[in-house]
């Protein structure tokens, strides 16, 4: 199946949401989360998981919640900031994944875009200086990141790659996600 990237459609999951169909091989604790899990953390007010359709088809979702990062995972930044805080308020892009069969289509490239749509219309309304995101340590998920969204790694464990993006850099040329 292939994908027409300009007429997906970003919607928010409710609780009349069929999600049944979505089927991630790659990663089936992201596909449980979706199927189990996702529902309950909207109500809780732990997390938002927006719906990537294509038709009728669900090709994708992520999900996000609040998050910060403390200013020593930062320092090697550069910040330009005179009195930095302890810690830096983040979106934190938690989960996000794509349909079997259908990645390298740009649907990961597009949900990116949405993620920072999102984070500069909080960025009106609250503070919010970076996007965030543990990526797993899988090279393939680290270089997306790196290439389409600008983020790079700050600290890693044995499971998973921290990686940022500084909300203030995006738009200068620095990175290759135009908003």
């Amino acid at each position: 199946m292939t994908v027409d990237i300009y007429s997906l459609i970003f919607s928010k999951l409710s609780g009349d949401s069929d999600v049944s169909s979505f089927a991630c091989s790659d990663s089936k604790d992201l596909e449980d989360f979706l199927r189990n899990d996702a529902k309950t953390r909207q109500l809780e007010k732990i997390s938002t998981t927006y719906l990537v359709h294509s038709g009728t088809d669900i090709v994708g979702f992520f999900s996000l919640s609040m998050g910060c990062i403390t200013s020593d995972s930062v320092k090697k930044m550069s910040l330009e900031i005179e009195d930095p805080p302890n810690k830096y308020p983040a979106l934190l892009l938690a989960r996000m994944a794509t349909k079997d069969g259908l990645r390298g289509q740009g649907i990961g490239r597009e949900m990116l875009k949405h993620v920072f749509a999102i984070a500069f219309r909080l960025t009106g309304q609250i503070g919010c200086r970076f996007v965030k995101v543990d990526a797993k340590r899988d090279p393939r998920a680290i270089r997306f990141y790196e290439n389409y969204g600008g983020f790079i790694k700050i600290t890693q464990t044995s499971e998973t790659v921290q990686m940022v993006v500084d909300l203030n850099k995006i738009g200068d040329g620095e990175n290759s996600i135009a908003v």
